[in-house]
């Protein structure tokens, strides 16, 4: 038989459950006064905070769920999915998922959501994955963002406007230069050739001064004529994208002494806007002029390829390259508005821009537009100056 304990021992083991006890009581009494002060940081804060666990909120403030038109207790053990906008309820739920077995995923970002009554929000939203009461968790905070959303598509909508009004006003001033101003001066120069007609008794003097006034004439008749085509380039319209481009490349190589290597596929049988037709050759116009004013290159390759739903263009240079950190600051300093105005041409076809470049390493763009025609015959054309 166990030997019984002495009353010594009785006494210590009494003294050390009482301690434990003791010990417990202080813990949980911490855990009480963390957790006050917890609900007291999250109740007046700015931001709508949450917690879901197992795929259902176990805690939201009251500015979450005032955000969404709830009160907190309609929402806890409601499916977090639920307040998710269904465009953006896929690439959510993956990136919970992959947060919760701690891989890398991007922790701020924006998202739709919404409201009680149905109404679509946005929302910037911070989340990362946390331990509560003891089980894996996905903590974050939102801000409503909405009204910073619409006003900031109440500015594109009147920037596309405004260069919608700017390309009208060009094509205009270039119909007018080519078809009045280059046809006059055209006239003119006749007349002054066929002025002494007939006429043996005017000295070789004049008629020399004659003969360079004409070819002064034919310089501006095409420089008119060059500045009109810049302005608006008329075969935009009648022999589509591709063929302008490739007619802007070969005058451009020959002029400003450049090879270009043009390259398009599966182009030629879309029917897209003006719009975006209009913006991807000011793109191309952009950037060829900027490689030639800045760096100095000696050939460019140009492609562009129709890859549903998006055009990709890509436009690499041979050149001297630059720092593009250093380039956007002294761009804003000198206020140059190059890359600039082509990101914002990007961004109002609601595309993407990448730029890669190195000092002595070249140049290299890449544009991503989506457009909404999908066609499944494709030709490709390879033109090499």
């Amino acid at each position: 038989m166990p030997k019984k304990p002495t009353y010594e021992e009785l006494e210590q083991r009494v003294k050390k459950l009482e301690k434990d006890a003791i010990g417990c009581k202080q813990v949980e009494e911490e855990l009480r006064r963390s957790e006050e002060k917890y609900k007291t940081l999250t109740t007046n804060s700015l931001t709508g905070i949450f917690i879901h666990q197992e795929g259902r909120f176990v805690f939201v403030n009251d500015r979450f769920a005032k955000v969404h038109g709830y009160t907190t207790e309609e929402l806890l053990g409601m499916e977090y999915k639920a307040l998710i906008h269904p465009d953006d309820r896929e690439v959510i739920a993956e990136r919970v998922s992959k947060r919760l077995k701690g891989e890398s995923v991007p922790s701020q970002y924006e998202v739709q959501r919404l409201k009680k009554d149905g109404e679509t929000i946005w929302c910037e939203m911070i989340a990362a994955a946390i331990e509560y009461r003891g089980k894996p968790a996905i903590m974050g905070n939102i801000m409503n963002i909405t009204q910073r959303k619409q006003a900031e598509e109440h500015v594109r909508t009147l920037t596309q406007q405004l260069m919608k009004a700017q390309e009208n006003e060009r094509q205009r001033i270039s119909h007018y230069l080519h078809d009045s101003v280059a046809q006059d001066l055209s006239l003119l120069k006749i007349g002054l050739e066929t002025l002494f007609d007939g006429q043996p008794s005017v000295s070789a003097k004049v008629r020399q001064k004659s003969s360079e006034l004409s070819k002064i004439l034919k310089r501006s008749i095409s420089a008119v004529r060059d500045f009109a085509y810049n302005l608006h380039p008329p075969g935009l319209d009648q022999l589509g994208l591709v063929r302008t481009v490739y007619q802007y490349c070969e005058e451009f190589a020959e002029k400003k002494r450049i090879n270009i290597d043009f390259f398009a596929a599966g182009m030629d049988d879309l029917t897209i806007p003006f719009d975006t037709e209009i913006n991807l050759y000011r793109l191309i116009q952009e950037a060829l002029w900027n490689i030639k004013k800045h760096a100095h290159a000696n050939s460019v390759t140009l492609k562009m390829v129709a890859s549903f739903p998006y055009i990709i263009l890509r436009i690499e240079d041979d050149g001297k390259g630059f720092d593009i950190n250093d380039r956007m600051v002294s761009a804003i300093k000198e206020k140059r508005m190059g890359l600039r105005s082509m990101e914002e041409r990007v961004s109002l076809l609601n595309g993407k821009m990448k730029i890669q470049s190195r000092p002595t390493e070249g140049t290299k763009i890449f544009i991503e537009v989506p457009y909404k025609e999908k066609n499944g015959f494709r030709k490709e054309e390879h033109i090499d100056h």
